[in-house]
């Protein structure tokens, strides 16, 4: 990694990371607020049964005979279940892009490329200012909802909470990484954040309809979303081991193949 070029393109998508960090946390700290509300309200076992099983399993939320009134179910259905999953797809096509794409199409990449620093480094640079965002916004999250529970007294076992977040941060590499792939393949960053927002919500389509019904179900195989499931993680108390390790892999070969695509380019200097 190029040192000098981290530092200025992390500086250049430091209001973007401070924008999403603090607008996660406001959205966590009001829905916590609300929770202890609703909560003691007389109806609120009655208002999840009248939703369509399919509806609520394509949030996330349990179907079973009983409601369940854990945070750990509220908190999956209001944000981890559907709304984390677009946030942090929209993040990484668009840094991805930013840090890639719109650096090329400007010409901004043509003063890297044109010192003694080689493309590896350069692209290396990039992915790690990427991951950097990646883990800002997570760890954001994570503390928006330490932060807010502690406040309004609401119980809760951290550790769960942190396992959940290596697994978000796992997703949001896995997409962050094929839309870089993209933004290297493609040469204007129209193009690429096109493909990109295609493809990562094909993925997220094929989520929610494995989510609908049984007969659906093996479709969660083949989309990044499918190895995603935020109240499992949270109630059952396990580190999601496979579904890390799956998309480590998925990033690490989307990272690999860019960074192949990327020094054989035809770049501009």
């Amino acid at each position: 990694m190029n040192d000098t070029l981290y530092w200025v393109m992390l500086r250049q998508e430091g209001k973007k990371v401070i924008g999403y960090s603090l607008g996660l946390a406001l959205y966590e700290w009001i829905v916590t607020w609300i929770y202890p509300i609703i909560i003691q309200s007389p109806a609120i076992e009655e208002i999840p049964k009248s939703f369509p099983s399919g509806v609520k399993r394509a949030f996330g939320v349990s179907t079973g005979e009983e409601v369940d009134l854990s945070y750990e179910a509220y908190i999956s259905a209001q944000l981890f279940g559907r709304i984390w999953s677009l946030i942090i797809s929209f993040y990484g096509i668009n840094s991805a892009n930013a840090l890639v794409a719109q650096p090329v199409e400007q010409g901004f990449m043509a003063y890297p490329l044109s010192s003694p620093v080689s493309r590896s480094e350069i692209l290396n640079t990039q992915i790690g200012v990427l991951l950097t965002e990646l883990a800002l916004v997570t760890g954001s999250t994570l503390s928006g909802i330490y932060t807010a529970t502690r406040h309004f007294d609401i119980p809760i076992a951290r550790w769960q909470y942190f396992r959940l977040g290596i697994l978000a941060f796992s997703l949001g590499s896995t997409i962050s990484a094929c839309s870089l792939l993209l933004a290297v393949l493609f040469d204007t960053k129209e193009e690429s954040e096109r493909w990109a927002s295609a493809l990562t919500f094909a993925f997220y389509g094929l989520d929610v309809v494995s989510s609908l019904s049984d007969r659906f179900s093996g479709l969660r195989y083949l989309t990044p979303f499918g190895m995603f499931r935020p109240q499992q993680v949270l109630q059952e108390k396990v580190l999601p081991t496979k579904e890390i390790l799956a998309l480590g892999a998925i990033t690490g070969l989307n990272l690999f193949l860019a960074g192949i695509l990327f020094s054989r380019k035809d770049l501009a200097i």
